[in-house]
């Protein structure tokens, strides 16, 4: 006798996705915190090349017209190459680490590689990014399923050499099946590191209010001071490599899953 389509039918419907248990937030976040401190050398290595666009952004302050528009544009394109490129640099590092901790890796050669891949990295961010603000357009709630599909891109860029369009797909298939538990992960990560930055920000804004004898209020809606605005600068550049190093232990946590 042959075996009836129906008689495979439950067999079809109790396969499920093999996905990862993820970690608790609390464990990605202490684990992230300790990565930042055992290779701090290296991640903030990366970081500070980002203080060179901080110096030119100042310099050209000076500069007025048409002319300081374009010298303050392409200090704010500058900035953003080197953040992807420093994100890139210190996702590859941790993903070496974390695989291989004991095995010395030349810092010089994944600041190369994540230079190789920075055109093929800010192409896949930007149709991220477009197909995000659709999605906010429409209602919002597109926006937000489109921005934890998309989570993962740089990882995928990075780490598994997709060009722009594999490596949004890519993130989509590691997160749908995972959807709300990554998504509220992600969200956690995110809040937890701007509350630092909050309370640090502030404590600096309560200084630059002590030394200049200006209300927080007025230094707020009036505009802080140079020195004060490059502190606040200085502290969002010390706090991007836990978030990066954050964001790609939640992705190595993670498994790729096949429709």
């Amino acid at each position: 006798m042959t075996a009836s389509a129906s008689d495979n039918t439950p067999e079809e419907k109790d396969e499920k996705p093999n996905v990862a248990e993820l970690p608790s937030v609390f464990d990605i976040l202490l684990y992230s915190l300790t990565l930042a401190k055992r290779y701090a050398g290296d991640v903030y290595g990366f970081t500070a090349y980002l203080l060179f666009p901080l110096i030119l952004s100042f310099g050209v302050r000076g500069i007025s017209g048409n002319l300081g528009i374009v010298a303050e544009s392409m200090v704010n394109v500058l900035s953003l190459a080197l953040s992807c490129w420093a994100a890139a640099a210190i996702s590859t590092l941790i993903s070496l680490k974390t695989a291989h901790p004991k095995k010395d890796h030349d810092p010089r050669s994944i600041g190369q590689h994540a230079a190789s891949v920075l055109g093929t990295l800010l192409l896949a961010s930007l149709l991220s990014g477009i197909i995000q603000a659709a999605g906010y357009f429409l209602l919002i709630v597109p926006g937000v399923i489109a921005s934890i599909l998309f989570a993962f891109t740089l990882e995928e860029v990075v780490l598994r050499g997709h060009g722009p369009i594999s490596a949004l797909a890519a993130s989509k298939a590691r997160v749908q099946h995972q959807l709300a538990a990554i998504g509220w992960r992600l969200l956690a990560i995110v809040f937890a590191f701007f509350l630092v930055y909050f309370i640090l920000g502030a404590a600096v804004i309560l200084v630059g209010s002590f030394a200049t004898g200006i209300s927080p209020t007025a230094l707020a809606l009036n505009g802080v001071p140079l020195w004060v605005d490059a502190i606040l600068v200085v502290l969002q550049i010390a706090l991007l490599p836990p978030v990066i190093i954050a964001h790609t232990v939640l992705y190595l946590s993670t498994s790729p899953t096949v429709d």
